[in-house]
């Protein structure tokens, strides 16, 4: 036996083993050399193993092949590469968005530029609010954003006009109405759809029960906006008075249009017998010159829509009173973010949409 044969058998730790008598078998000897006068080796599972493939296994203690750690290093290299670009591209798709929301506020665009004198008298045609909210539930869209580009595209109808053409209404400002609002700056027209949206949810009932005038109208009112009063200086009738055509006081009852919180219920020089409703966004809604206030009506009330405020009259006038027909004066002042101070708009396209609805609820 050769020297490296003997160094191979001492590392494996392989023993020889000789058979003195022929046929004799021991335990770890194969049954093919039992009848053989011949040495053999005591060999475990694992030793075989290694006997049969030492060369290619590593030894003990050593690294694994060159290959394995290369393959491992690449793996490693493509998964921080994967949450390098991942990362990346979660930074580029947030500043994206940034850029993106920036750029819808600033982006270039017709701004609405409209004298608050013009919003103010608010002669859009009355027929077209109902009209235009029927088409913005059809075609879905925002109703607030649509009246507020319907508006903005005819500067809010500066000149008076009692006849509008109707009948080309949806053509020309629904059915292409995503490319009329994108030329028009988000910015400078969102303070008016805020303020028809906060309008538009808050008016829900007629200031009069439609019992008064549903078989034999009792009242009638007009625009009555921008009308000078003389009294104590030339002022501009900022609201919409409702006549009683008997010119009885005390015979037609005032409820409340909207929802809200009594903030003024009283009596007042100017305005007579008035009470003052504010809505959750803020918006003031004034009932002046009545003959009487209902019973129990207070300040700090919150009272429903159709709540009975009180009852028409002629109060009011200055000192020593005055002489004009029964009526009640409805006034409007929003809350409004293109105006400074005190806003009024006229009250007549809404309460023209309220009496065509005529969904006031019985006086109780």
């Amino acid at each position: 036996m050769s020297a490296r044969s003997r160094d191979i058998k001492r590392r494996l730790g392989i023993r020889s083993v000789s058979y003195r008598r022929r046929g004799m078998k021991k335990k770890g000897t194969s049954p093919i050399f039992s009848g053989l006068d011949l040495p053999r080796f005591r060999l475990s599972r694992f030793r075989l193993a290694q006997l049969r493939f030492f060369r290619f296994m590593p030894k003990k203690g050593k690294k694994r092949s060159r290959g394995y750690a290369s393959r491992r290093k690449s793996y490693t290299i493509n998964l921080r590469r994967f949450k390098e670009k991942l990362f990346r591209l979660s930074v580029f798709m947030v500043i994206a968005l940034v850029i993106f929301g920036v750029w819808q506020l600033i982006r270039p665009g017709v701004r609405v530029r409209v004298s608050p004198d013009e919003v103010a008298a608010f002669r859009v045609p009355h027929r077209a609010i109902g009209m235009l909210k029927e088409y913005a539930q059809r075609h879905n869209i925002s109703f607030p954003l649509l009246f507020a580009v319907f508006n903005a595209e005819n500067d809010f109808f500066p000149e008076k006009s009692a006849v509008y053409d109707l009948s080309m209404l949806e053509q020309m400002y629904v059915l292409d109405f995503y490319r009329i609002n994108r030329r028009y700056n988000t910015r400078s027209l969102a303070p008016y759809v805020t303020m028809f949206e906060n309008l538009f949810s808050e008016i829900a009932t007629f200031p009069i029960p439609p019992d008064w005038y549903d078989d034999e109208p009792s009242i009638m009112f007009g625009d009555s906006w921008g009308v000078e009063h003389n009294f104590q200086g030339n002022r501009m009738h900022m609201g919409t008075a409702i006549v009683d055509r008997e010119n009885i006081r005390g015979r037609v009852p005032i409820v409340s249009i909207t929802a809200g919180q009594v903030e003024e219920a009283g009596w007042n020089n100017q305005l007579g017998y008035f009470v003052g409703v504010v809505t959750n966004t803020g918006t003031y809604y004034l009932y002046a010159h009545l003959d009487s206030l209902a019973s129990g009506l207070s300040a700090g009330q919150s009272i429903p829509p159709g709540h009975h405020l009180g009852y028409m009259g002629n109060t009011g006038g200055g000192r020593g009173g005055r002489t004009f027909p029964v009526h009640v004066h409805i006034g409007i002042s929003p809350q409004v973010g293109f105006a400074r101070g005190q806003f009024w708009i006229n009250p007549y396209p809404f309460l023209r949409y309220l009496e065509a609805r005529n969904i006031a609820p019985p006086l109780q």
